[in-house]
């Protein structure tokens, strides 16, 4: 019993992890209708700036932090002002972003490559302190992890349910066309979801770096898991991202108990397959009418 204990913590922990990114993308899929492949390279970023900061320029881990926060936010609207724009002012078909933001993620990976290597890098040789929470042991980062998650939830809900720029996200998820006429700025709104969405990727690449360190290839396979995260959530609702991350992050987890840690990454897409065939609006989301769509 203690021992599924651990590995539900251990799960909950990561799935955590996987809830901060997949917002982030889900965010910025759902309002913009971008498959932003380009979202794991922003991960990866603000790793490196992490570690450009404070490994390399010796800055205090705090500021740091802030440098790579800040910084990831600013690349994420540098990417929707000079990739995804002109094909949105141009009413350029998804596939179009979609190729645009696959070509993006390869570049930035392979320039990070060959800027910093390809070995893994780690931000600190400390042992990890760990913490007895019954017959559980929790580290630091884990505690970290999930405190950052719950911060996370309760204000995206107050940012949803309370304010005008949560309306706004909620009206360009709807009905983008809908929204512009009813006076919404969709250059500035795009802006911000752009910027917060990197933001939470940052946030997602922080807590990963300070974990188990960083690598170029870092990216690729937690945005992967942001997108089946997003799926299995309901697309179609900002917070199924966060109800299939921890759901990814536990499934994980018990894969690992039961079978191997090999597994962990093959039951993420087994999970997939069978929401798409038996539940394809995700766990939160709601069957549409066939005319609903076309609208």
């Amino acid at each position: 019993m203690n021992l599924i204990l651990q590995f539900l913590f251990n799960g909950l922990a990561t799935g955590a992890l996987y809830a901060i990114v997949a917002l982030g993308f889900g965010l910025i899929y759902n309002t913009t209708k971008i498959f932003h492949i380009a979202h794991g390279a922003v991960y990866t970023i603000a790793a490196y700036l992490l570690f450009s900061a404070f490994i390399l320029l010796k800055l205090p881990l705090y500021l740091s932090i802030l440098i790579a926060l800040f910084g990831t936010a600013f690349f994420g609207i540098l990417i929707e002002i000079f990739v995804y724009k002109p094909f949105y002012k141009k009413n350029a078909p998804p596939v179009t972003s979609f190729i645009s933001s696959l070509g993006l993620y390869i570049i930035l990976q392979n320039l990070i490559a060959l800027i910093y290597g390809n070995q893994v890098q780690v931000l600190t040789t400390q042992p990890e302190k760990t913490f007895q929470l019954g017959s559980i042991i929790v580290s630091r980062i884990q505690w970290l992890e999930i405190t950052t998650f719950l911060i996370i939830s309760i204000l995206f809900y107050l940012i949803i349910s309370f304010t005008r720029f949560g309306k706004s996200l909620k009206a360009l998820s709807d009905n983008p066309l809908l929204a512009e006429v009813v006076g919404i700025d969709i250059d500035s709104s795009r802006l911000k979801i752009f910027a917060i969405g990197s933001l939470l990727a940052g946030l997602g690449a922080i807590l990963s770096a300070l974990d188990t360190g960083i690598e170029p290839t870092m990216g690729l396979p937690i945005v992967m898991i942001a997108i089946v995260a997003v799926i299995i959530g309901g697309s179609s609702v900002f917070e199924g991202a966060l109800v299939g991350g921890i759901l990814l992050g536990i499934l994980q987890a018990l894969s690992i108990w039961q079978l191997s840690a090999r597994w962990q990454n093959t039951v993420v897409f087994i999970a997939l397959i069978i929401f798409l065939l038996f539940k394809p609006e995700g766990i939160l989301g709601v069957r549409r009418r066939l005319e609903e769509i076309k609208i």
